[in-house]
């Protein structure tokens, strides 16, 4: 048989041929460069991947000869494609493995992969494979792109999403996932993810409220192995309300979708809240269109306004509320428009006709995405009470509580009222300022009680006298005030004035008081006295002291020469407050003496001001505005207690004892402490009592003579005596006098200055003497300046007498001289 064992050599050639077969077959590109990098084996594919020109593949090409070709045509990128093709055969002489993606320019991806080539554990060179995966790559990239529009769906996704497969593993979720639950990045990025691992970590942060967190994970692992679709709301421990909506899929995974809910559910409790208020609030509520026409209307309005909803429903809201004189529909319309908002107050009118006002609001409501207006809500308050209330409180504001009398406030607005119509009409006004005599007398005596009844009365008084377009206002104290409008000549308020004074003449009777007073009365008149109320009431006031001045129980009409006066009664005033702080005071020492000169019975204490700038200030100029300023009460204490030391002094340096006559004021008589004060002076000079005298005027124990006689009887108690000083130039009465406890009469010096020649100061004078005589009362008399005067008087039984004739008043250093020497003789 023949041998058919095939020879080496044909074996060998039988592998190249399987192999040649087996390379041209491959998918693939393949190469095989030796340990020199020269080309040994190659396929087809080779040649078509790396688009090589099939003259140039040849058995022992170098690398760097076929890697030049595509370095040419720039497939490695910008630059030399000689230094390319350096690079690239430097890498290739390492042998090393390599894997790589390479895109060519035709658009055809390959995916190129490296090894070196060991024979028997020697290197014999590289192998090379060129798998092209344009196809595969475009189907990732298809895929890819699927995968990342899925995500950005999810993502994109307002809710929290959750996908858990079979296995109840979390397959997939979006970022508002975690957000929205309040998930920790560790707690997802540890793998797997599972149900019970999610479930367990939410109950035990009480997630699903209080209880034991295996138990509720049991139970809710139990539910989830239903594989049942479902939809409830859970509110998280946060406050937020979650809407949890779960479908199983066909292949057992779950979906699941977490919706936050919570500005929905605050939405619809804010609405049902609204609806609430808007039902039941007091207020009244309109809702209009941009029309002003009416919408929507609340009970509470309806309950204001008596109308049924259908009635007023699509009506003008203007045909219900009537706006203010000062308003119009129009410039509402403007405000709303410009600032989206309106506040005043308007009539409104009840079904029955009558209107009752109400404060208003309005407030624009625009379209969320236009701007534009869609409708105003009107907030409407019934004001009756508060405007009744504004209305009492303008009332006390504007009035006297005590006689309920129109005050300076009201004054001021009255007058604001009445002069520019005077000014425009040229019309004259008159400007009565009164003021009672004597009022602070009856007040401080009698008690503010009394007083107060007495202003009462007055105030009833003036108003029925004037005219109903006449204005009386009361201005504080016993201060009034009244305007006269539109009179044709100052004759007209002459004519008030004279029916006032006539008013005030009738006494008032409080309890068992019998209450005399006056008016002093100043005028002035508008506009000859001045242009504006300020000056007209100035002048009015300072005509008013000039009344007083010349006796009270007048009126005077205002003069420019008043100003100089008044000027100076401030400034006497002004200078008054410091004169005893100042020590500008000094007492003066008159001696009184027997009628017949044989000896000095007593001194007089008298005031004197010695004004650092002015000098000498009379006291017939200071006493009496000390007296309506109430200084004279200071005064008083200090005159006494001087007197008292400077007595005591006296008698401590030898002079006889001797009374010492002081004067007290009326003002001090009232006061309660009187005979304290006297008391005290007494005490703290060391002077006995019985050589003190108080001099007090008739009129002013004849003011209050019950009560007079009380204090006086206290006096005498303590050992003062005590005398009625100006007798005969008031009014006592014979029955009073006798039971007042006095010791002297002293007869006026208006009566001594004329009685050498006039027969009814004589006989004043004489009946004095005879009349205090029959009382038991010692006689003096002061201003006894000449010897006729003297010995009328003596020979008519006076007792004493005082006077410039016998010793003008002395300091008292000249007073105690005079005195010694006179009672040592």
């Amino acid at each position: 048989m023949p041998d058919n064992t095939p020879l080496p050599d044909d074996d060998n050639r039988r592998r190249q041929a399987y192999l040649r077969a087996i390379l041209a077959n491959m998918p693939q590109g393949i190469s095989v460069f030796d340990e020199n990098l020269h080309l040994r084996v190659w396929n087809q594919g080779f040649v078509e991947v790396l688009n090589l020109p099939a003259e140039r593949i040849r058995e022992g090409a170098h690398f760097s000869e076929l890697i030049r070709i595509p370095a040419e045509r720039g497939e490695y990128g910008p630059g030399d494609p000689a230094e390319h093709v350096a690079q690239i055969t430097e890498l290739a002489r390492k042998f090393e493995a390599h894997r790589f993606e390479r895109t060519r320019p035709n658009g055809r991806t390959h995916l190129v992969q490296g090894e070196p080539l060991f024979i028997d554990g020697n290197l014999a060179g590289f192998i090379t494979t060129y798998t092209d995966i344009t196809e595969r790559k475009a189907a990732e990239e298809k895929l890819r792109a699927h995968h990342s529009l899925l995500n950005t769906v999810i993502e994109s996704i307002p809710s929290a999403v959750s996908l858990f497969d079979p296995g109840q593993t979390l397959a997939l979720h979006n970022r508002e996932f975690e957000r929205l639950l309040d998930l920790p990045e560790h707690l997802l990025a540890d793998k797997p993810v599972t149900m019970e691992k999610l479930f367990r970590f939410n109950a035990s942060r009480g997630e699903y409220g209080p209880g034991d967190t295996e138990a509720i994970v049991r139970s809710l692992l139990a539910r989830a192995s239903r594989h049942e679709a479902h939809h409830f709301e859970r509110t998280r421990p946060n406050g937020k309300t979650l809407d949890v909506r779960g479908v199983p899929l066909p292949d057992g995974s779950f979906v699941t979708i977490y919706t936050d809910i919570s500005e929905r559910r605050a939405s619809a409790e804010r609405e049902q809240l609204a609806q609430k208020v808007f039902t039941h609030t007091p207020a009244g509520i309109v809702v209009t269109d941009d029309a002003h026409r009416i919408v929507s209307i609340n009970p509470a309005m309806m309950q204001m306004a008596g109308y049924e909803t259908y009635e007023l429903v699509g009506q003008a809201i203007f045909g219900l509320i009537t706006l203010q004189e000062s308003e119009s529909v129009e410039h509402l319309r403007e405000q709303v428009a410009l600032r989206g908002l309106w506040s005043g107050e308007a009539d409104v009118a009840r079904k029955g006709g009558e209107n009752f006002p109400a404060g208003v609001r309005i407030s624009r409501v625009d379209d969320p995405h236009t701007g534009a207006p869609t409708h105003h809500i009107w907030i409407i308050a019934d004001i009756t009470e508060r405007k009744a209330a504004e209305e009492r409180m303008r009332h006390i504001a504007q009035h006297d509580p005590l006689t309920g009398l129109p005050n300076r406030m009201a004054l001021a607005i009255r007058l604001a009222q009445l002069l520019p119509e005077a000014r425009r009409y040229e019309r004259r006004l008159a400007m009565m300022f009164l003021d009672l005599d004597r009022f602070k007398i009856i007040n401080d005596t009698l008690g503010h009680q009394v007083g107060d009844e007495l202003l009462r009365e007055v105030a009833c008084r003036l108003s029925s006298i004037v005219r109903e377009t006449d204005f009386v206002a009361r201005l504080g104290g016993d201060e009034f005030v009244l305007l006269l409008p539109e009179i044709t000549s100052p004759a007209d308020s002459a004519l008030v004035a004279s029916k006032i004074i006539a008013a005030l003449a009738t006494p008032v009777q409080v309890d068992t008081h019998e209450l005399h007073t006056s008016p002093s009365i100043g005028i002035s008149i508008f506009p000859d006295d001045g242009p504006d109320g300020d000056s007209l009431l100035k002048n009015a006031d300072t005509a008013m002291y000039h009344a007083k001045a010349a006796g009270r129980n007048n009126y005077q009409f205002y003069a420019a020469e008043m100003n100089q006066a008044a000027s100076e009664r401030m400034d006497l005033e002004r200078k008054l407050r410091h004169a005893i702080a100042r020590n500008e005071f000094a007492i003066a020492y008159q001696p009184q003496f027997a009628a017949d000169r044989s000896r000095p019975t007593g001194v007089e204490a008298l005031l004197r001001w010695h004004h650092p700038s002015d000098g000498m200030i009379s006291p017939a100029r200071f006493i009496p505005v000390a007296e309506e300023m109430g200084l004279i009460v200071e005064i008083g204490e200090w005159v006494m207690q001087n007197a008292c030391r400077e007595m005591r002094h006296w008698l401590d340096a030898g002079l006889p004892p001797m009374r010492l006559a002081v004067n007290v004021s009326a003002r001090q008589l009232r006061r309660r402490d009187f005979c304290e004060s006297v008391a005290g002076a007494l005490a703290e000079s060391g002077l006995p009592a019985e050589l003190l005298e108080l001099e007090i005027t008739e009129s002013s124990v004849m003011e209050d003579p019950e009560e007079a006689i009380e204090i006086l009887q206290r006096l005498r108690r303590m050992g003062v005596t005590l005398a009625v000083d100006d007798f005969g130039t008031g009014y006592s009465s014979l029955a009073y006098l006798k039971r007042f406890p006095i010791d002297h009469l002293k007869i006026d010096r208006s009566f001594v200055a004329d009685i050498e020649h006039d027969l009814n100061d004589r006989a004043i004078a004489f009946g004095t003497i005879a009349l205090a005589h029959s009382l038991g009362l010692n006689v003096i008399a002061e201003g006894v300046e000449t010897e006729d005067q003297l010995e009328l008087l003596g020979c008519n039984g006076c007792d004493e007498v005082q006077g410039y004739l016998l010793s003008k008043p002395l300091t008292s250093a000249a007073a105690f001289a005079f005195l010694h020497a006179r009672t040592a003789a």
